[in-house]
């Protein structure tokens, strides 16, 4: 699953801000072509009955517990690679968990998790991802026990994070694709993938979405080899704005950081765009990452429209995740991201005439009531270096 730049904005804002020590794990989501690409047998089959089992890891001092499953998988049709075996043993790895008859499996017991209602289908397999933060409860396919799509690869580790020489199994939730996806998976097996992929996605809506990543993919890596940087970061903005990724990776992103000052000056004609404003914190990094000069007059403009904002509102204990008014609280919360995230850049930019914006904003977040004190620090290391710059000079 791809989250949209407002939700990875929100929980950027609240791991610097807010957020306990240890962030939420979200996992990577991987494309479609990867996870044909990567995997060493394609097959339709399903998990057959009665053969899924526990095994749990060692402890590590201390850490915490961890396992995984293995199952025979009964093989039906084999896409890509070679097996003349019609079954074989594979591994469930940890944070992909099996459901047998509403029972999860483990420490060698049965836990019920909705298995004891009456009616509910014995035989039925569900494999759920439990290794995210962003856990629906959903299974990845309505039926392991039937056939279903499995891109199987061989790996170990707590996570299955390394190659191994073992037993195949599924890793991510992507490795394992309900059946009527076939058709579509197999484009990517085609010569020409790409005009496969799009004649396919073309006919069929239902993965027209999906397959648009791939497709994006293409024409992002032909942009990237345009020698011109100017005319490479004015072909990657669009696909920076609507927040395009490749395997969890904003490729545009990257690739308009590479382009240096040409990209900040095409980043500066939709900074003030409203219908852009999600991209406000990402572009301020790309501005402190380039280390973008004419970014400071923009940065200093935004920290004193914000300091306006701040003297509007009425703070009391608890105000970041007061809901009684949701759009008063998204507005807060992305301000204040914004605001950090100007003044690090200016920071890191150095430019002297930022400091009366640094000191109006630090002087405003001494009065008000929050819960960990990261604005203030972050105006606070600014001045330190603007000071140790005068000093310097």
């Amino acid at each position: 699953m791809h989250y949209p730049r407002h939700i990875l904005l929100m929980l950027a804002v609240l791991s610097v801000l807010w957020a306990p020590d240890a962030p939420a794990r979200m996992r990577v989501s991987y494309d479609d072509a990867t996870v044909v690409d990567r995997s060493e047998l394609i097959v339709v089959g399903h998990i057959k009955k009665g053969s899924v089992r526990d095994v749990a890891h060692a402890v590590p001092p201390g850490g915490g517990k961890s396992w995984h499953h293995t199952a025979v998988l009964c093989i039906a049709e084999t896409i890509k690679g070679k097996t003349e075996k019609t079954e074989i043993p594979i591994i469930i790895h940890y944070g992909l968990d099996p459901r047998v008859g509403g029972y999860e499996l483990r420490d060698g017991a049965r836990h019920n998790r909705g298995g004891s209602r009456p009616g509910y289908p014995k035989e039925l397999i569900e494999i759920l991802d439990t290794g995210n933060s962003a856990f629906s409860g959903q299974p990845l396919v309505p039926d392991a026990a039937k056939d279903n799509l499995w891109f199987l690869r061989r790996r170990e580790g707590t996570f299955g994070e390394t190659r191994s020489n073992g037993p195949l199994g599924i890793v991510d939730p992507e490795d394992l694709q309900p059946l009527e996806l076939k058709p579509y998976f197999a484009c990517y097996l085609d010569k020409d993938p790409e005009s496969t992929v799009a004649r396919y996605a073309a006919a069929h809506p239902e993965v027209a979405k999906r397959a648009q990543a791939y497709l994006d993919h293409c024409e992002v890596q032909r942009i990237l080899k345009i020698e011109d940087a100017e005319a490479r970061a004015r072909r990657l903005l669009p696909y920076f704005l609507k927040d395009y990724r490749w395997d969890g990776v904003p490729e545009a992103l990257k690739g308009l950081e590479a382009c240096g000052d040409p990209a900040g000056a095409v980043l500066m004609t939709v900074f003030d765009a409203e219908e852009y404003r999600s991209s406000r914190v990402p572009i301020i990094r790309i501005w402190e990452s380039i280390r973008y000069k004419e970014a400071v007059p923009v940065l200093v403009k935004l920290l004193k429209e914000h300091d306006q904002f701040w003297a509007g509102q009425r703070l009391e204990a608890g105000w970041w995740n007061d809901d009684s008014d949701p759009e008063l609280m998204r507005r807060r919360q992305e301000v204040s991201g914004e605001t950090y995230y100007a003044v690090a850049a200016l920071r890191h930019l150095g430019n002297p005439s930022a400091r009366e914006a640094i000191e109006l904003t630090l002087n405003r977040w001494r009065g008000i009531v929050v819960d960990t004190p990261q604005i203030v620090e972050e105006c606070e290391r600014a001045l330190r270096t603007l000071d140790g710059q005068t000093a310097h000079n």
